[in-house]
């Protein structure tokens, strides 16, 4: 029995060559399906590479473009009086507003000189009125506009920076196809200050909004008065027509402009309250106040030396920017660069105002005024007044998007290329966007003439961003 038993068992251990034949067709299905996992897995991290990586790779070339934008625009105001700080200025606002790495040495700065055209040939009447780019200069026409290279250091004067590179993004699966970076390639954007193709003597429609409400103290309504006269006195009534504004809403009496009540409202039939809110009318128009401003006895004149303090402590910011929205859309030219210039020392609030719905939310309404009038095409001008201590200028908005927010942030906001607020003064003025801001001293108020000035020449000059190669 015990030999049978270990004869079977012998029998059952045993292997015969089909049994080695069928071991290594097992194993090498094994290894080929090994082979077609790494394959798969390899498509799978391929596919997701298509998918994620080149999503980095958009992303980075939405934010360079972003970013080029901004330096573009933060340099061109310095491009003719100061290439080298236009230089650094846009290679600064590249680096502020690209979220990545991004290498100076990649970023490229260079200078353009843009005119006009008529009849399809570059107006060469417009050198050196806006720019010069020298002598034998060949001009490439695009439209409207045309452009030739400029180099600064050769003395040329430039009113065009162009500001380009590329910019890399690490991936994060595709390395394992052996690919470890992509390139958005070379991006590039260009802004111009000045005429920019349109005739060098650019007309402008201009409402000035000047705060007279209760917190605007004697010294601070003086100062506004001489920062809207220092414009009445650098404006050239044939090519620059200005009106006033003001806040709380106004009445005319002997010449001049006093203060009506403290409410605020908008009228169902705006052409009924514009006065109100707008006393004085666009040069040429006779409406009420306007009229040639040059002299110093003029209506405009004789209305910036005499408003008076209003005494009420409520701020209604919405109402006369829709006001002034509408004096420029129905008096105000075709040709003409059309902008307002907006001073508050205070946020948008109903404290003291008896006749006003309690529930509005003032800040809001201010910004959404705002937005109206820019997608009409009206530049936004805003000064923040004595607002260098944010905490005391909150929003008293009871909802929405303003809640809790700060009317340094809002004026900002308000402003045609302007979202935030830098610094009271900190660098808010040298930014080269349409929000500034300074704060009140002791017994004084700072000089806002110079901000005023500084606003209605960018108007004359104003930058954009522009096509150029």
């Amino acid at each position: 029995m015990n030999s049978l038993h270990w004869a079977r068992r012998g029998t059952i251990t045993s292997r015969g060559p089909g049994d080695q034949s069928n071991e290594r067709t097992r194993t090498a299905q094994s290894g080929q399906a090994l082979v077609l996992f790494a394959i798969f897995f390899t498509v799978v991290l391929g596919a997701a590479a298509l998918v994620l990586d080149q999503g980095l790779l958009r992303k980075a070339n939405y934010d360079l473009v972003n970013a080029l934008d901004a330096g573009a625009l933060a340099g061109v105001p310095m491009v003719i009086d100061d290439p080298s700080e236009a230089e650094a200025t846009a290679r600064e606002y590249v680096q502020l507003n690209y979220p990545g790495d991004l290498p100076d040495s990649d970023i490229g700065v260079g200078f353009r000189c843009l005119i006009g055209t008529d009849s399809g040939a570059a107006r060469t009447s417009d050198v050196p009125r806006v720019c010069d780019p020298g002598p034998g200069a060949t001009w490439t026409i695009d439209g409207d506009i045309a452009y030739t290279t400029c180099t600064p250091t050769l003395g040329h004067v430039c009113n065009t920076i162009v500001v380009s590179g590329p910019a890399t993004v690490d991936y994060n699966f595709a390395p394992v196809l052996g690919v470890f970076e992509g390139s958005t390639g070379a991006r590039s954007a260009a802004a111009c200050k000045g005429a920019c193709g349109e005739p060098p003597e650019i007309p402008v429609d201009l409402v000035m909004i000047l705060d007279r409400t209760g917190s605007m103290n004697g010294v601070d309504t003086e100062n506004a008065r001489s920062a809207a006269d220092s414009v009445r006195k650098v404006y050239d009534p044939r090519l620059q027509w200005m009106s006033l504004g003001l806040l709380h809403r106004s009445k005319n009496e002997s010449g001049c402009v006093t203060t009506a009540d403290n409410s605020d409202g908008w009228s169902a039939v705006p052409s009924v309250g514009l006065r109100e809110w707008v006393p004085i009318g666009l040069t040429g128009m006779g409406a009420s106040f306007g009229s040639d401003y040059v002299s110093d006895s003029s209506p405009m004149a004789n209305a910036i030396a005499c408003f008076d303090n209003s005494g009420g402590q409520g701020t209604d910011i919405a109402d006369p920017v829709r006001m002034a929205t509408y004096e420029l859309e129905q008096y105000g030219r075709a040709e003409a660069v059309k902008a307002i210039l907006l001073l508050s020392d205070g946020k948008p609030n109903n404290s003291a105002m008896p006749a006003v719905n309690t529930s509005r939310n003032y800040c809001a309404d201010a910004f959404e005024a705002a937005k109206a009038a820019k997608a009409k095409g009206i530049e936004i001008y805003t000064i923040g007044f004595g607002l260098d201590v944010e905490k005391d200028h909150i929003c008293q908005d009871t909802f929405g998007d303003w809640k809790n927010k700060s009317a340094p942030d809002l004026l900002a906001a308000m402003a045609t290329n302007s979202a935030n607020d830098n610094g009271c003064p900190g660098t808010e003025n040298d930014d080269g966007d349409n929000y500034f801001c300074l704060p009140k001293t002791s017994g004084a108020s700072t000089d806002l003439s110079e901000v005023f000035k500084t606003a209605a020449a960018q108007l004359t000059g104003h930058s954009r961003l522009v096509n150029v190669d």
